[in-house]
């Protein structure tokens, strides 16, 4: 029987793709790279590590395709990436001290998915975040746009490996007092298969997020929900 429900956080709860494609277009025209791009192409920047988002952030500056950002960090190699050191930390600190002051200008949180949450609480399950973003940034989302309903949130912080290692996961785990098997890991993207697989907990994918259902398939997702009603139902029958 499921106990607690773990959620990731871009893609899956928070549509935070405005604000994130604003900065990373802001922080690479400041480090002098092309800018302008879509929502729809940063989408595929994010969802791994910051660093390695930097580093496809600046190959789609430099020119690599759709199908390309999808597969860099993959099954392209980082190393086969065009971008120095140096290029990669000047664009993850002005994006990530941009970022921190205009994250919550066009977030807001997926219709339907407080609703999901509250659903899930009243039946008993216990609800949580775990997320690559940073933990200050995780920790100031959760409490403001979606207060009172997580029992615990984890971002990345220097204490605790990031998935797709399941440590997080085992960590909330610990701290609500059950057994990885009970708990179901809610996610968007390739990381979040990769995080379930590993922990050996059950994952689900969403379809709404920052990969397409199609993607997720083909990346060895078990579960797919395409609305926050078939997310539920999935849960409850798991």
């Amino acid at each position: 029987m499921i106990k607690a429900a773990v959620f990731d956080m871009d893609g899956t709860i928070l549509n935070t793709i405005g604000d994130l494609t604003d900065s990373l277009n802001y922080a690479l025209v400041e480090t002098g790279h092309k800018g302008g791009h879509s929502e729809e192409t940063v989408k595929l920047c994010f969802g791994w590590a910051m660093r390695l988002d930097m580093i496809k952030a600046i190959a789609m500056a430099k020119g690599f395709s759709a199908k390309d950002l999808e597969l860099a960090g993959n099954t392209i190699p980082v190393e086969d990436i065009p971008a120095t050191e140096e290029e990669i930390d000047e664009l993850m600190d002005v994006f990530t001290s941009y970022y921190g002051t205009h994250n919550q200008i066009k977030t807001k949180p997926y219709s339907g998915i407080p609703e999901v949450i509250r659903t899930l609480r009243k039946k008993g399950i216990r609800c949580a975040v775990a997320s690559n973003k940073d933990d200050e940034h995780v920790q100031s989302l959760s409490k403001n746009l979606f207060p009172g309903l997580f029992d615990i949130s984890i971002g990345r912080n220097p204490e605790m490996a990031i998935k797709p290692d399941p440590e997080m996961i085992l960590s909330i785990a610990r701290h609500l007092g059950i057994k990885a098997k009970e708990i179901v890991y809610i996610g968007d993207s390739e990381v979040d298969i990769m995080t379930g697989k590993k922990g050996g907990f059950p994952s689900i994918s969403v379809a709404w997020g920052f990969r397409t259902g199609e993607f997720l398939k083909n990346h060895g997702a078990e579960r797919i929900a395409f609305s926050p009603d078939e997310l539920i139902e999935m849960i409850l029958s798991l």
